[in-house]
């Protein structure tokens, strides 16, 4: 019985032990996505919406497949071959995949998710090349005019019945890759270069879709609000916090507090992290102050 027990025991450790190196992320910290990959998610998501149709939140690990793809490309890639842009190399730390002479039951180009980061299920790849830096309209123009990639992007016809939950971008040297899943990506976050901003993933609930406070970090009740601005009817915050989420800064909300509107453009788990954050948003917004909700 207690030699049973004991292995119960080891057995539980190895599956703890287990998940947590499958949760840990292969993503390199420094990890980010440029503003104009994020202006073509933004831009496919609007005409999404045209459509009536739901948007799809953003994808760290579907970014970093795309991004790493379109380096591989950029550097590796030969047109005279017999490997179409769905193809990947053997120039670096994945499986060389010639597509579609490569393509069978036990090796599927939508797989390399799953081979290159946590994401956890088949992923869709759009692509497109040009010799010279994309225009990123007449790209999705491009895709739009061919029947396939147009009905993939508006969830049409053979695609009617997959519910994108993640998209993610990648874009170097005239390749554009788009990859989308049907599939919560267990990231919750990704960087952009240039702003240092973090565009949260809308797909994971909200107790989870919060900053990682760090170990040294105590985090107080409530929440840490930027505030920006103050209105006196809701209608006018409600329209400023629209205009802010289409300049970028999807995390912006109206807070209504004690009889006052006011406009927040981003919040944290803890005041240390939104005192890191301040001065930023501060060269942006003159008068940017911090109000904790409880």
């Amino acid at each position: 019985m207690i030699k049973s027990l004991h292995f119960l025991i080891i057995f539980l450790i190895l599956i703890i032990t287990s998940s947590f190196a499958q949760n840990k992320s292969k993503i390199p910290e420094d990890f980010c996505m440029t503003q104009d990959e994020y202006r073509l998610f933004s831009l496919i998501n609007e005409y999404r919406t045209k459509l009536a149709l739901n948007t799809i939140p953003l994808s760290k690990s579907l970014s970093y497949v795309a991004k790493t793809h379109a380096k591989d490309l950029a550097g590796n890639f030969n047109p005279a071959s017999d490997c179409n842009m769905h193809s990947w190399s053997d120039k670096g730390n994945w499986k060389p995949f010639c597509f579609p002479k490569d393509q069978n039951r036990k090796h599927d180009v939508k797989d390399k998710a799953k081979e290159l980061s946590n994401y956890p299920g088949k992923a869709w790849e759009l692509t497109y090349w040009e010799n010279s830096k994309a225009d990123l309209d007449f790209v999705l123009d491009f895709w739009m005019s061919i029947p396939y990639t147009a009905d993939m992007i508006s969830s049409s016809n053979a695609w009617e019945k997959k519910e994108w939950k993640s998209m993610g971008v990648g874009i170097q040297d005239g390749y554009v890759l788009v990859w989308m899943g049907t599939d919560v990506d267990v990231e919750i976050s990704t960087l952009i270069c240039e702003t240092g901003e973090r565009i949260m993933n809308k797909s994971i609930p909200n107790e989870l879709n919060a900053p990682v406070v760090q170990n040294n970090t105590k985090a107080n009740e409530g929440t840490y609000f930027i505030i920006i601005g103050s209105f006196k009817v809701k209608s006018d915050a409600s329209s400023a916090v629209e205009s802010y989420h289409q300049m970028g800064y999807p995390n912006a909300v109206v807070i209504e507090s004690q009889g006052r509107i006011r406009v927040a453009i981003d919040a944290f788990i803890s005041q240390e992290l939104a005192d890191a954050s301040l001065e930023k948003y501060r060269n942006k917004f003159q008068g940017a102050w911090i109000f904790l909700k409880k």
